[in-house]
């Protein structure tokens, strides 16, 4: 057997380094000025909401002042929430501009919802106050009996549940108006839509209106006083229509096409890992898989506020969280085993696609692996870039908002850009490490290996509120190819850190860009991260042998070559590095 070639990786950072500031300034083109306008990528520092204490305080405020609310209230819960069917319908008719200019400070499509739990005349009892996200005005709010928390995760509640004492509708109207004028709505403009026996009122505004949605005003009433006040705009059934048959497509994408085949791929990878088994060990991939399944399981616990906040109960959070842990582990043992029949499969060929510590030169693979991946992140992040602006142009992709992701629904927003590394170091072993040998054995094409296991991987991106759901397919297709290009050329290390650095700046601007100053140096740390963690490495392992005289690698034998695995364009020896006579002209 010949040793797997181990070699130093070698970088025309000339060359690669000036692509890298090109792109940087294509990124910045695109995402933070409007000469390249998109609504997929346009990024403002400018744009930030109000604190959770903030809202916190304007709902207590509003308790007292406007509901006469006198019970000790106590801590609330508090949670971001957006408006997605409007925010979306605006996005996908190009109207957000307008919106923004004319309703937005009324009517915010972004809020923090602020829940308390109190007791009055011996019942308990829920108060919910959404609060504009960026005026830190009272919007809308709902005060009920505790027997309807369960119903109110949408703020709403049916109006005939309630106890109706047979009041009339003049009298409903005049117990409202003070509170509609509060929430900035003229009773003298609304249009009265609800039949007289109802129990609730529901009101028009015949102007305000934006496209063909309108204003619509509900209230609700439990005996003689207001219940609850909820101004929304009623978006077009077709609009909604599209979104559930788009939504369906991805739920098929992600557990049909993801889900499904990535099992297969687990499978496959337990099966190879004993295989070939002497080529590898059984140690390889410990760690980082046990890293990945703690930090799966601390996302979820770290979505507590998004969970609570809508539902006003911990049943969907204790689910969500116990089967996180479930399936976690089966998750991560996937990881392990594609760590190690990966592993195994390119050494058995003869190369070694993953350096192991120990090997010689190992620190120094790790720090030019780090600073290689930096460079590449920039290049991946303007072409993402490239693909949304012409997608939004010839498929009209547009976006919404999504509470689940959002930063202020998080315990500890300030440990979000982990999830950067969970993500870099599972889906490069995966999909790149594993995927990529297993699957060329069965179509005979690194180049096809490369484009099927980059599709299974952008398929499990489709659940994002990002519209047609076929953009993640087409835009992660082209990142995938480019992050298969990466591993080929200089192995699972370098590919690992492009990925997460890639994420961690994606993920450190949405830090950035909460506002406040320690947000603000958090997600600067999260960015430089990755090279400060490759740089310790190289540090503990800096005791690595000397070059040899006049060389940059170690003196193995050299794989044999197979031209045929490598995707065009790629180094004839896919080592870590090149030897001098055959160092490319190009990056």
């Amino acid at each position: 057997m010949t040793d797997p070639q181990q070699r130093i990786l070698h970088v025309n950072y000339k060359k690669l380094g000036l692509a890298a500031a090109l792109a940087l300034v294509v990124y910045i083109l695109f995402n933070f000025t409007t000469l390249f306008q998109s609504e997929m990528t346009e990024q403002t520092s400018g744009y930030s909401l109000i604190t959770p204490e903030q809202a916190q305080s304007s709902a207590a405020d509003f308790a007292s002042s406007a509901l006469a609310i006198e019970a000790a209230l106590g801590e609330p819960q508090i949670s971001y929430r957006s408006d997605s069917d409007l925010y979306g319908y605006l996005s996908k008719n190009d109207l957000i501009g307008e919106y923004d200019r004319t309703y937005v400070d009324r009517f915010p499509y972004e809020m923090f919802r602020v829940i308390y739990h109190y007791e009055e005349g011996g019942a308990e009892r829920v108060l919910l106050v959404d609060v504009g996200g960026q005026t830190g005005k009272v919007t809308a709010f709902s005060d009920l009996p505790s027997d309807f928390a369960a119903q109110l995760s949408d703020g709403t509640v049916d109006p005939d549940a309630l106890e109706d004492t047979g009041i009339a509708q003049t009298d409903k109207e005049a117990a409202a108006a003070p509170l509609l004028e509060e929430l900035e709505l003229d009773p003298a403009e609304l249009e009265p839509t609800s039949s007289a026996d109802s129990g609730g009122l529901s009101y028009t505004d015949s102007e305000v209106g934006i496209g063909d949605s309108d204003l619509n005003v509900s209230l609700t009433f439990e005996g003689d006083h207001v219940a609850s006040i909820r101004p929304a705009f009623q978006i077009p059934q077709a609009y909604t229509a599209y979104i559930d048959e788009q939504t369906k497509w991805a739920e098929i994408m992600t557990y049909g096409g993801y889900m499904l085949l990535s099992f297969v791929l687990g499978v496959l990878a337990i099966v190879y890992a004993i295989r070939l088994r002497k080529y590898s060990s059984f140690k390889r991939g410990i760690f980082l898989a046990i890293f990945t399944y703690a930090v799966s399981v601390f996302s979820v616990w770290n979505s507590r506020p998004y969970f609570e906040g809508g539902s006003f109960s911990s049943i969907m959070f204790w689910v969500a969280f116990i089967l996180q842990i479930g399936l976690g582990l089966v998750t991560s043992a996937s990881l392990y085993f594609s760590f190690v029949g990966g592993d195994a499969l390119w050494r058995s060929q003869g190369r070694n696609m993953w350096a192991r510590r120990g090997e010689r030169f190992y620190g120094r693979h790790v720090w030019a692996a780090a600073r290689t991946g930096y460079l590449w992140a920039f290049i991946l992040l303007a072409v993402q870039a490239v693909i949304f602006f012409v997608l939004e142009r010839t498929l009209g992709v547009f976006s919404t908002t999504d509470d689940s992701q959002s930063t202020y629904n998080m315990m500890y927003a300030w440990l979000f850009p982990i999830l950067a590394w969970m993500a870099g170091i599972s889906e490069e072993a995966i999909y790149r490490l594993f995927g990529i040998p297993m699957l060329k054995k069965i179509v005979r094409s690194t180049l096809l290996a490369s484009v099927i296991t980059s599709i299974i991987w952008a398929f499990g991106h489709t659940l994002y509120s990002i519209y047609p759901v076929i953009t993640r397919p087409i835009e992660l297709l082209v990142l995938g190819l480019l992050f298969s290009f990466i591993f080929l050329r200089y192995g699972y290390i370098t590919a690992m850190f492009a990925h997460v650095v890639f994420d961690s700046i994606l993920m450190g601007l949405s830090l950035i860009f909460m506002g406040t100053p320690g947000y603000i140096l958090i997600g600067i740390i999260s960015i430089v991260l990755p090279g400060i963690v490759a740089f310790a490495i190289y540090l503990f392992n800096r005791k690595d042998k000397p070059l040899p005289p006049g060389g940059e690698f170690e003196e193995h034998p050299p794989a044999p070559r197979d031209p045929q695995s490598l995707l065009p364009g790629a180094p004839k020896v896919p080592g870590w590095s090149l030897a001098k006579d055959e160092r490319p002209t190009s990056v």
